[in-house]
C-alpha cells in the first residue's frame, strides 16, 4: 500500500522522476520513486496563506514558497539528511509556477523573478519583463508565461525573452506548458479544449478536445504526453500532443476521483495520482499500474530509532505506524531535540532575509516495508506477466526444498556519493576512454558558467577542467577536451569562448581550470579581494567611478554603494591587477570595485579620493 494523503493533495515530481513531494494543507511528504515510501515530512507554516513546492536539480532538491500577505519566504531543502540548504525572503507576495533545471519561475502582482539554486545558496534573480504575466509552465529548457494577447518565452539563464508566440484569439490563459516541440495552453473560454503551437512542425494537431472541462493538467518539460483531470468526474485521461491519437480514460484503482496528479518521465511515461484516505497510484498512462517493490534508496534511509507510537486523527498511515513524534517545520516552533541550525543564505539588498527567520527543519521518516503485494490486474497477458508468473511458481519450488547452509543477509548499501566524487569517477573513465556518457549535473558547475556566460554546449567541459583538478592533474589532453564537446577542436585548441573569457588556460597541449574558477568550485574565499554583500544580479552595466576619502577603508565604500549595484561587491586587496579582480568577481556573482585603477574598458568600480580625477576619468558617477 502506497502513502496516504489524510488531506486534499497537490503532487509534484521531480523531473528525474525518483522522488515526488505531496502536497497536503498542513504538511510536505516526500516519496520516494516507484515504491511511493515517505522518506521525509515538512510542516507547512500555518501562519502563511498558501505555499508551493517545485523540485530543482539533479539530485533533486525541494523549493518550498510560503506566501503571506506583504511578503514571501522560500526554503531550498535537500531531501537527503534531511537539510536546510538555504531560506530567503522575497518582498512581495509570490507563487512559484514551474520549474527548469536550476531554476525556479515566481511571479507576482509587482513582476517577475527566477530563483536560482546551488549547492550552497538560493539567489533571485529579477526579470525585466515588459509586462506582469498571469500565468507560467516550463517547456524544454525555457519558461513559457501568459502575458496579455501572447505567450513568451523566457531563458532562464540569460533572464531575457526569446520568443514571441500570438495568441489566434483573445483568451485568458488558465494553464500552460510545453516541450522543444510544442507549446500548449487552456483557456478559461474553453475549458474543455487543449491548444496546441508547433515550434517544430511534424503534423501535431492544433487542439484537443476532452470529453469535460480541465480542471488540472499534469505536464513535464521533456515530454509531449499530457495527464489532465477532467472537473466534473475527477477522472484521469492521457493525451499525446504529438499524435491524434483518441485521448485515453486511465482507470485508477482505489481512487474514484482524482484530486491531485504528476508525470513521472523515466524509461517509460507514468501518472502519481492521488486521492484524500486513498494510497497513492501510479500507472502507466496505458493504465498499467508500475511495479512498485522497489526499496528507498540507502541514500535516503535514516538511522535506526526507538519506534513510537503515531496517531493520525483522519487516517492511519501504514507508512508512519512507526516514526518517532517529531514536529519538522518551516517556521520557527523549537524540536524535543536540540539540533544544529544550519547555514542560512545572508540576505540580499533587494530582498532581505527578517532578522531571527528560524531555518526550516525537516526530519526522515524510516522506511517501512509495504509487504507482500495483491495480485495486479491486467487486461492482456503480456511477455512480462508471463515471466513474472514463472518466476513466482519457481521461487515457490525452491522454497520447498530443504537448504544446507542459511542465505546471508546482503551487506548494508553504501553512504551516498558526494557530487565531487561522482565527477572525480566520470573524469578518470573520460580520461582512460572507458565513458562516453555526459557528466553528472553539478549545481556550481552551473552557475559559474551563468555568471560567465559560457554557452551551454561547453559546460561539458568546464565539468571535465575541474574533475581533473579534483584528480591531481596537471591539465588535460586537447584530444579528450575535444571528445568530451563533441570534437569541438577550435575549444579544445584554444579558439573558442573558454580561452577568449579566460575561464581556462591553455600552456604546454594542457589546459587547466582558470585559478579564479578553480577557487570558486572549491568554495574558497576570493583571492584578490573581500566580498562585502550577497552574490546576485548586478545593475551595473559599465565602469563607474566613486568619490571617496584616501583613508576610509574599501570595505566601508562598498558597503555604502551596495543598494546601487544591487549584489554584491569584491572590494579588492591592494596592489592586485585590476584584470584579475574583475574575472575573480563574476565568478563570484559580484562587481569588482579597485582604488587608483584607471581600467575604464569592464565593469568596475573605480575609486579616486578628489573630484579633479573624477572629471578626467569621465565616467559615470555612482553615488
Amino acid at each position: 500500500m502506497g502513502f496516504v494523503p489524510a488531506q486534499a493533495p497537490r503532487i509534484s515530481v521531480a523531473s528525474d522522476g525518483t522522488l515526488a513531494a505531496i502536497h497536503e494543507p498542513s504538511r510536505i511528504t516526500v516519496l520516494a520513486l516507484p515504491s511511493c515510501t515517505a522518506i521525509a515530512e515538512v510542516g507547512v507554516d500555518p501562519e502563511a496563506g498558501a505555499s508551493e513546492v517545485v523540485w530543482l536539480g539533479s539530485p533533486p532538491r525541494l523549493a518550498v514558497l510560503s506566501r503571506f500577505a506583504a511578503h514571501s519566504t522560500v526554503h531550498l531543502l535537500d531531501p537527503r539528511g534531511p537539510r536546510t540548504i538555504a531560506e530567503i525572503r522575497l518582498e512581495s507576495p509570490m507563487r512559484l509556477m514551474a520549474s527548469v533545471g536550476i531554476h525556479a519561475l515566481a511571479l507576482g502582482a509587482l513582476g517577475a523573478a527566477v530563483l536560482t539554486a546551488t549547492e550552497t545558496h538560493l539567489t533571485p534573480y529579477q526579470f525585466p519583463a515588459r509586462a506582469v504575466p498571469t500565468k507560467g509552465g516550463a517547456a524544454g529548457p525555457l519558461f513559457v508565461v501568459a502575458v496579455p494577447g501572447a505567450i513568451e518565452e523566457w531563458d532562464p539563464q540569460s533572464r531575457m525573452p526569446k520568443r514571441r508566440l500570438k495568441l489566434p484569439k483573445p483568451g485568458v490563459i488558465t494553464a500552460l506548458g510545453g516541450s522543444d516541440r510544442v507549446v500548449w495552453m487552456t483557456t478559461q473560454q474553453d475549458p474543455t479544449r487543449l491548444d496546441v503551437f508547433a515550434l517544430v512542425n511534424r503534423g501535431q494537431p492544433k487542439f484537443h478536445e476532452l470529453p469535460e472541462p480541465i480542471g488540472y493538467v499534469a505536464s513535464h518539460p521533456r515530454s509531449d504526453v499530457l495527464a489532465c483531470i477532467g472537473t466534473d468526474t475527477g477522472r484521469l485521461y492521457g493525451v499525446d500532443l504529438d499524435r491524434k491519437a483518441a485521448i485515453r480514460a486511465i482507470d485508477l484503482e482505489g481512487i474514484d476521483r482524482v484530486e491531485a496528479a504528476g508525470l513521472v518521465i523515466t524509461r517509460t511515461s507514468a501518472v502519481l495520482a492521488a486521492q484524500a484516505r486513498r494510497p497513492v497510484v501510479l500507472v502507466a498512462l496505458d493504465g498499467r499500474e508500475l511495479e512498485a517493490s522497489v526499496s528507498v534508496p540507502a541514500s535516503f534511509a535514516p538511522e535506526p530509532r526507538r519506534a513510537e507510537r503515531h496517531d493520525q486523527a483522519d487516517v492511519q498511515d501504514p507508512g508512519f505506524a512507526e516514526a518517532p513524534v517529531r514536529t519538522s517545520t518551516l517556521y520557527g516552533d523549537a524540536l524535543p531535540e536540540p539540533v544544529a541550525p544550519p547555514a542560512v543564505l545572508s540576505p540580499s539588498p533587494v530582498m532581505q532575509a527578517p532578522p531571527g527567520m528560524a531555518p526550516a527543519m525537516v526530519i526522515a521518516r524510516p522506511p517501512v516495508d509495504p509487504g507482500p503485494r495483491a495480485p495486479m490486474k491486467s487486461v492482456a497477458v503480456s511477455l512480462a506477466d508471463r515471466f513474472s508468473s514463472w518466476r513466482a511458481s519457481t521461487s515457490s519450488l525452491a522454497a520447498a526444498v530443504p537448504r544446507a547452509i542459511e542465505p546471508v543477509a546482503p551487506p548494508p548499501a553504501p553512504p551516498s556519493i558526494h557530487w565531487r566524487d561522482e565527477l572525480a569517477i566520470w573524469t578518470r573513465s573520460v580520461i582512460v576512454g572507458t565513458t562516453t556518457r555526459l557528466p553528472p549535473n553539478v549545481l556550481a558547475i552551473e552557475l559559474l558558467a551563468q555568471r560567465l556566460a559560457i554557452a551551454a554546449p561547453l559546460h561539458a567541459g568546464l565539468a571535465f577542467l575541474y574533475g581533473a583538478h579534483l584528480c591531481g592533474e596537471p591539465g588535460v589532453a586537447p584530444v579528450d577536451l575535444a571528445r568530451v564537446l563533441a570534437q569541438n577542436w577550435d575549444e579544445a585548441l584554444g579558439r573558442g569562448q573558454l580561452a577568449s573569457s579566460e575561464v581556462a588556460t591553455f600552456r604546454d597541449s594542457r589546459i587547466r581550470l582558470a585559478t579564479f574558477a578553480q577557487r570558486m568550485l572549491d568554495q574558497l574565499h576570493p583571492a584578490t579581494g573581500t566580498i562585502v554583500g550577497t552574490p546576485g544580479p548586478i545593475e551595473l552595466l559599465s565602469a563607474c567611478v566613486v568619490v571617496a576619502p584616501e583613508d576610509q577603508p574599501l570595505g566601508l565604500v562598498a558597503e555604502a554603494m551596495l543598494p546601487l549595484v544591487g549584489g554584491a561587491i569584491l572590494a579588492a586587496d591592494p596592489n592586485v591587477d585590476p584584470r584579475e579582480l574583475v574575472l575573480e568577481a563574476r565568478a563570484h556573482g559580484a562587481v569588482a570595485m579597485v582604488r587608483g585603477a584607471t581600467t575604464t574598458d569592464t565593469t568596475i568600480i573605480l575609486v579616486v579620493s578628489d573630484e579633479a580625477r573624477a572629471d578626467q576619468l569621465e565616467l559615470p558617477r555612482l553615488s
